[in-house]
C-alpha cells in the first residue's frame, strides 16, 4: 500500500466514526419505523422480540436525550444498547398527574402503585386508589421519599426532563428505568398527544392508545376545519398577571396554536416562541386593549367581574372586560392540567364555541365570568 492509498484510508475510517459519534450501536437491520404523524422528538422502531424508542432531546438539536429497549420477549438477545425496560409495566411510578390519568385512559389505571405530587390529583379513580392505599403516596415530585419508592419495587419511573437539570437525585442511583416524559416539549398540541402510543406500548395498551390517538386526531382536525369557515375572527387575549409581571403565551404556544386553529386573532401570535414572555402590566393592557374576548386560567376563589375591576383598574380598559366577553377556568374545580396534554381536542372544541359560539361544545373547562 503507497502512502497515499494509506492516507486515504485513514481519512475514510475518521469520517465513518465521526458520522457514527453519539450514536448507539448495536442496532439490527430489518426493523420496522412506526410512522408518527405529528411527533418531531420520537422515533420508534419495532422489531419481532422488542421495541427501540428514541427521544431527541429538545433542548440540543440534533442529539439524543435517550433511548428505551422495550423488551416484549424474554428470548430476546442481542438487543441495542439503550434503557431496557421489559413490557408490559405492571409497576408504574408516575412523577405527574398528566401522565396518572393518562394511563387512567388507557386502562391502565391499575398499572399505577405510586404517585408524587398528589394534592394535584382531580380524577376521582385516582383519588380513590391514593386514599385506599393501591397508589403510594411518595411526597413532593421534587423530593421524593426514596424509601417508599424502594419498597414499591417498581418497573419502570415517570419523570419529566428539564434542561440543564443535571439529572433525577437518587433516583439515578436506584437501577430502575427512568422514562423522561419530554411530551411537553413538542411544538403542536397533536405531536404531544401522539406520545400516548409511546406510553401505550409501555403498558401493553398500543392498541388502546392508538385508537385512542386517531380519534383525537380526527376530532381536533374536524374543529380545526370548522373554524377555517368562520369569516370573523375574534381578538383573543390570555391568562392574567401574577404581582406586576404578566406571563404571556407566545404565538407558537400549544395555547398560541390553539386559538389560531379555533378561528382567533391572538394579540400576541407575533411572538415567535413556544415558552411564555414576562411583560408588565401595562404592556399587556396596551397591546389587548380591543380584544374582543379574554380568556385565562386561575386559582382561588371563582372570578366575578367586580372581583377583577377591585383587583385591578387597568382590566377596565379592556374592550372584553366592558363588553362581559370574559370566560375562566378554574384549576382548583376542574381537571384542566390533568386531562388537556392529551386531549386537546376537547379544549379546542371550547375555544371554537367561546369563539363562535353557533358550534357547541360540552364546556368542562371555561364558564362565562359575570
Amino acid at each position: 500500500m503507497t502512502k497515499k492509498q494509506y492516507l486515504i484510508l485513514v481519512l475514510a475510517i475518521v469520517a465513518l466514526v465521526s458520522c457514527n459519534s453519539g450514536k448507539t450501536t448495536g442496532m439490527q437491520a430489518g426493523g420496522d419505523t412506526l410512522r408518527l404523524s405529528h411527533s418531531r422528538l420520537l422515533t420508534i422502531v419495532s422489531y419481532d422480540k422488542y421495541k427501540v424508542v428514541d427521544i431527541a432531546d429538545p433542548w440540543k438539536e440534533g442529539r439524543r436525550l435517550h433511548r428505551y429497549v422495550l423488551v416484549s420477549d424474554s428470548s430476546a438477545a442481542h438487543l441495542p444498547e439503550g434503557t431496557v425496560i421489559n413490557v408490559p409495566v405492571r409497576r408504574a411510578m408516575v412523577f405527574t398527574t398528566v401522565h396518572a390519568s393518562l394511563l387512567a385512559d388507557l386502562g391502565a389505571i391499575g398499572r399505577i402503585k405510586g404517585m408524587a405530587d398528589v394534592e394535584y390529583v382531580k380524577r376521582n379513580d385516582i383519588k380513590t386508589l391514593l386514599n385506599s392505599g393501591s397508589i403510594v403516596n411518595v411526597g413532593n415530585g421534587m423530593s421524593p421519599d426514596i424509601e417508599k419508592i424502594i419498597d414499591m419495587e417498581p418497573d419502570a419511573v415517570l419523570v419529566s426532563p428539564f434542561e440543564n437539570s443535571g439529572g433525577y437525585g437518587k433516583l439515578d442511583e436506584l437501577h430502575i428505568p427512568l422514562v423522561e416524559c419530554a411530551d411537553y416539549m413538542e411544538p403542536s398540541p397533536l405531536a404531544r398527544a401522539e406520545w400516548m402510543r409511546f406510553y401505550g406500548m409501555l403498558v401493553g395498551k398500543e392498541d388502546v392508545a392508538d385508537s385512542l390517538f386517531i380519534q383525537v386526531e380526527k376530532a381536533y382536525d374536524s374543529i380545526k376545519a370548522r373554524a377555517s369557515n368562520s369569516k370573523v375572527k375574534p381578538r383573543v387575549m390570555m391568562d392574567l398577571p401574577s404581582s406586576n409581571v404578566w406571563y404571556v403565551p407566545g404565538g407558537q404556544s400549544t395555547i398560541g396554536q390553539m386559538i389560531a386553529d379555533a378561528g382567533g386573532d391572538y394579540c400576541f401570535a407575533d411572538i415567535k416562541k413556544g415558552g411564555s414572555s414576562a411583560m408588565a402590566v401595562e404592556a399587556v393592557v396596551d397591546k389587548c386593549e380591543n380584544a374582543d374576548l379574554w380568556l385565562f386560567r386561575y386559582g382561588g376563589p371563582r372570578k366575578t367581574v367586580a372581583s377583577m375591576a377591585s383587583e385591578n383598574k387597568a382590566f377596565t380598559h379592556i374592550k372584553a372586560f366592558k363588553d362581559k366577553n370574559l370566560w375562566g377556568c378554574s384549576t382548583e374545580r376542574t381537571a384542566f392540567y390533568e386531562e388537556t396534554p392529551f386531549r386537546p381536542d376537547v379544549l379546542l372544541g371550547e375555544f371554537l364555541h367561546i369563539f363562535h359560539p353557533e358550534h357547541d361544545a360540552e364546556m368542562k373547562y371555561f364558564e362565562k365570568i359575570n
